[in-house]
């Protein structure tokens, strides 16, 4: 039998005196949907259940009050059937996800003090000192800000080459480390998983022919076609030749000297690229070298969504506006437009500043609605409910 801990009781409660004031309205068709929840440190214990409409789901919510609530991306005749054949797929939505945990972390510890280098398709850069061991689960608020860059690209990248309207696009945040783009277009909705995987490889750049989009390395030659894909690729290229000798160096694997002496015919490198010729940098290295500039500079361009996503059509995710059980933030449903203004560790808060005593083993320092916290060492601290919240789901944390 599962025995939940004083931490979780506690959670449950709070989640329930949400789930109490706020009611659930952001799952169209919800009788046709599979749905599945999750409890302290586990979000998906169970799964197959079914609501007739949207006072049963919410009535669930409140009586049984699970840290976690996922729905499906499908629409079945059966959804609360097993095995899955049984429940009978209809339709599907396709969702997009961007996770701010994908992004890499390279950290090291420098005179007691850990450094992190974040990437994201673009150089690396220093970007903040954290401390403590927790590096890899306390993500930084920048990689947020990135993530959220990626959604607005894909949405412009939806509307210019697969012609969807904006409006018709909706974002949600994950309640934790990112954001989840859902598609119900009538257009995609019977699409089957190969196609979603063809779309997914689109947007991604996975398995980009060079030769079949135009360009030739050992020609030396520009014969671009048409397309939404060569022109993003020309813009990187011509980007790549305005950073600086260091750079370029580590990226190639051409000494610094070198690098310096090709970037002399800087201007005639970028101009060249307009003009349908690339710039020679010697034949034994012409080939290899211009290889590894389109390559870093499809990089920089694809955007990396979350892939098994993409294409599951039986794939269960965080219902929009319910709560994060590791975080006690609420997974906003957002526009586009509200978006770019958004900030999760404001904005997605769901309780309030009622002080709380808890003792905490370890953690780094953490930033919650505008307030600095920790770094705490095994000690005794009161702080407001919602950061309480935060640090017990995290299972740093126990009630005193």
């Amino acid at each position: 039998m599962y025995d939940q801990s004083v931490e979780e009781n506690f959670l449950i409660q709070k989640f329930r005196e949400y789930y109490e004031k706020n009611t659930i309205c952001s799952v169209n068709q919800i009788d046709k949907r599979e749905f599945g929840y999750g409890v302290f440190k586990r979000k998906i214990a169970n799964r197959n259940l079914a609501f007739a409409n949207e006072f049963a789901m919410n009535l669930f919510l409140r009586q049984r009050t699970p840290l976690f609530f996922s729905y499906s991306n499908s629409c079945y005749a059966f959804p609360g059937n097993t095995p899955m054949a049984n429940k009978q797929w209809l339709s599907s939505d396709i969702i997009y996800e961007f996770d701010a945990d994908e992004i890499k972390n390279n950290c090291e510890k420098i005179n007691g003090e850990w450094k992190c280098t974040k990437t994201f398709g673009e150089e690396s850069k220093v970007k903040e000192t954290i401390q403590g061991k927790e590096t890899k689960q306390w993500f930084l608020e920048d990689s947020l800000k990135q993530t959220k860059k990626q959604v607005f690209r894909l949405a412009d990248l939806i509307e210019n080459d697969f012609g969807f309207l904006k409006e018709n696009i909706s974002i949600n945040f994950s309640g934790k480390a990112g954001y989840h783009m859902h598609l119900r277009n009538k257009e995609i909705q019977l699409l089957n998983k190969k196609s979603r995987i063809e779309l997914v490889d689109y947007i991604a750049g996975y398995g980009i022919d060079y030769v079949n989009l135009g360009y030739e390395f050992e020609k030396q030659l520009i014969c671009p076609k048409n397309g939404f894909w060569v022109k993003r690729i020309n813009v990187a290229l011509k980007d790549f030749f305005r950073k600086d000798s260091k750079e370029i160096s580590l990226i190639t694997l051409l000494s610094k000297t070198k690098i310096n002496q090709i970037l002399k015919s800087r201007e005639e490198i970028i101009n060249g690229i307009d003009q349908g010729y690339l710039f020679s940098v010697g034949a034994r290295t012409n080939k290899d070298f211009w290889k590894k500039v389109f390559d870093f500079a499809v990089q920089t361009v694809m955007i990396p969504i979350d892939r098994q996503t993409s294409i599951d059509l039986h794939k269960i995710i965080r219902v929009p506006n319910t709560l994060h059980g590791e975080t006690g933030f609420v997974a906003k449903e957002l526009s586009l437009d509200k978006l770019e203004s958004f900030d999760p560790f404001i904005d997605a808060i769901a309780f309030d500043a009622t002080l709380t005593k808890i003792f905490v083993s370890e953690t780094p320092k953490f930033k919650l609605n505008g307030i600095n916290f920790g770094p705490f060492k095994e000690e005794n601290i009161e702080v407001p409910l919602y950061c309480a919240i935060f640090l017990l789901g995290k299972g740093v944390a126990k009630i005193v």
